[in-house]
């Protein structure tokens, strides 16, 4: 008895922790729709499916535009288009969609790697460096 007791009382303790945190992104993407910011995506980009991860089931709730076969005036993906017609291009962090949302983001973290930090040398004699997701070769 004494053990059913001791696992209920743990499982009161675990439960709405790991739930606050699911919560707030969903409440973070729910915030989104709400602030007017659609996400234009295609099933073939890979940037995409990264900004697709970060999300993880939390997508559900934002405004989401599938232009596998095509958007007009949508040239690269991912964008994200904001209430006030401002767009960004790339996959974008949680801090961007926020600063252009006003939405908060407490618990949940952008744990994307910051590819905007990597630089490698490549064959040619270039650098490679990343930026918003984009693959950019400076050519000396």
């Amino acid at each position: 008895m004494a053990r059913l007791v001791a696992t209920i009382a743990l499982l009161v303790v675990i439960v709405p922790a790991r739930h606050t945190r699911a919560s707030s992104l969903d409440d973070f993407a729910r915030c989104l729709g709400r602030a007017g910011a659609v996400y234009y995506t295609a099933d073939w980009c890979p940037h995409c499916a990264q900004q697709n991860r970060m999300f993880g089931k939390s997508i559900r709730y934002l405004r989401v535009v599938d232009c596998t076969r095509g958007c007009d005036g949508v040239a690269a993906f991912p964008t994200w288009r904001f209430h006030d017609g401002t767009r960004s291009s790339g996959v974008a962090s949680f801090e961007l969609l926020a600063r252009r949302t006003g939405c908060r983001l407490d618990d949940a973290r952008d744990e994307r790697r910051r590819d905007d930090d990597v630089i490698r040398s490549s064959g040619s004699g270039g650098r490679e460096r990343y930026v918003g997701g984009a693959k950019i070769i400076d050519v000396r």
